[in-house]
């Protein structure tokens, strides 16, 4: 069985489905030799951006997997990633949907998200990782913007 996988990092989307806001995820692919694989690929179709220097923040328990249609209990993989570049909006392949695409601190996208505890202690963890790993500053709750659907050059 597939484990369905859900990433944390900077950047979350507003989704028109049954969960009106969620982060890039999915499955792994045949063609995604690695979680990581699956990562920049999800990230890449969902969000349109591009990341490098991926790392595991932690597993977190589905009890039901309502989320992914019901497949029963799984856990979901959360990754952390440096975004190092944010192209232009596009149409999901896999829903036939655009997204706003939105821009929150981390323990925003938590709350948002409803990750609940584990969620929250990841979304901190990926604030850590961003400071001592790529030397960003830790981004402090504020206005979440909308990323401009021509998309954003990053300093």
């Amino acid at each position: 069985m597939e484990r369905p996988l859900t990433r944390g990092f900077r950047g979350f989307q507003l989704q028109f489905a049954t969960n009106p806001l969620a982060s890039p995820g999915g499955t792994m692919e045949t063609t995604d030799p690695t979680p990581e694989d699956t990562l920049h690929r999800e990230a890449a179709e969902e969000a349109q951006l591009t990341l490098i220097d991926p790392v595991r923040l932690g597993w977190v328990l589905d009890k039901t997997g309502e989320v992914y249609g019901g497949v029963g209990p799984n856990a979901r993989l959360r990754l952390a990633a440096r975004v190092t570049a944010i192209g232009p909006a596009a149409v999901d392949p896999a829903t036939g949907h655009p997204f706003a695409r939105l821009l929150a601190a981390p323990a925003q996208a938590a709350a948002l998200l409803g990750w609940g505890p584990p969620g929250a202690r990841q979304a901190q963890l990926a604030a850590e990782t961003a400071r001592q790993r790529w030397g960003l500053p830790t981004a402090r709750a504020a206005a979440i913007d909308e990323i401009p659907s021509q998309g954003m050059r990053l300093s």
